[in-house]
């Protein structure tokens, strides 16, 4: 928080700029869980038999140990999401991977201080574009709002499938309308004056396409791909905390705005504010998006045969 201030917004870290905001995007990492099956679904399945539990999962039943991989951890929601579970125990190895160093030391500390069930977590720096880790390794993967956001999306795709275990479980999500985006879309529009230079649009805009997603993962071999909208809420404080929360994305939507960046930046948080405390009053506030929670599997070795036969 100390450089959430117009002089110094733009020179925060990762883990500055992130921190505090992970119910932006914790919703979609518990479903990701859900989805993915590793994690039964919350609430109970509806049926006409009233409300039933959901089937328990074989691949925690039994007692193989099950490797989970979260990678472009962030803050570990994901993580965070599966050590809350019920379905934890002893068989399962969870590794969470983050490049940046600032994000890097926040696990670490979590683990060193076993913070929520962190020491039982292996935190280690991964690059999602060239993974230090055998291949076919992990039975469940994870990248929450993750692909799209890389330079290559496609080679850190091809990474993570590398790195899991055939049968297993790639499980991603991105956004399919981002709330957040729209409320600065808006607030940016409400500038008396910016660049001539439009607003940077987010990296990957193909990533929230569905059929887009669902080509690219057959191109790359996998099996079996859900592909399912999920809306759900973002909540603040007060419109000024949800103006901070977007902390994250201001500098990638103004990052054509030279000079001018420091200070406009700066006002699109105070328009953000402006605008929720107009709609919503001085409490609580919310936002919805919805995200595209994405489950695919790797074929097993027989599967695999069979594409390349018939290839």
């Amino acid at each position: 928080m100390a450089k959430w201030i117009p002089s110094l917004w733009l020179t925060a870290s990762p883990l500055e700029a992130y921190q505090d905001t992970e119910g932006i995007t914790q919703p979609a990492g518990k479903r990701l869980l859900e989805v993915s099956g590793l994690v039964p679904a919350q609430p109970p399945i509806s049926s006409g038999k009233g409300y039933q539990t959901p089937n328990s999962n074989s691949a925690l039943d039994n007692e193989n140990e099950v490797k989970v991989l979260d990678i472009g951890s962030g803050l570990g929601q994901v993580t965070n999401a599966l050590l809350q579970s019920e379905r934890v125990n002893k068989q399962i190895r969870i590794v969470a991977g983050e490049i940046d160093d600032s994000l890097l030391a926040h696990l670490r500390h979590k683990k060193e201080q076993g913070i929520d069930g962190w020491g039982t977590v292996d935190v280690e720096k991964l690059d999602v574009n060239s993974l230090a880790e055998p291949d076919d390794t992990f039975d469940y993967i994870y990248a929450n709002f993750l692909y799209f956001l890389l330079p290559d999306p496609l080679a850190g795709l091809k990474e993570s499938i590398r790195v899991l275990k055939a049968g297993g479980t790639l499980s991603l999500s991105t956004w399919g309308c981002s709330g957040p985006l729209q409320l600065l879309q808006r607030a940016i529009s409400l500038l008396p004056s910016y660049p001539l230079i439009p607003p940077s649009s987010p990296p990957g805009g193909a990533w929230s396409h569905p059929r887009y997603i669902q080509q690219i993962l057959t191109d790359h071999g996998l099996i079996d791909i859900k592909i399912e909208p999920y809306e759900f809420v973002q909540i603040a404080d007060s419109p000024g905390d949800m103006a901070r929360k977007m902390h994250p994305v201001v500098p990638i939507l103004t990052a054509k705005w030279g000079e001018e960046k420091q200070e406009l930046g700066w006002k699109v948080f105070e328009k953000v504010e402006e605008l929720l405390k107009r709609e919503q009053g001085e409490g609580p506030v919310k936002i919805w998006s919805v995200a595209l929670v994405v489950t695919a599997k790797k074929p097993n070795e027989i599967g695999r045969t069979a594409i390349r036969d018939s290839s």
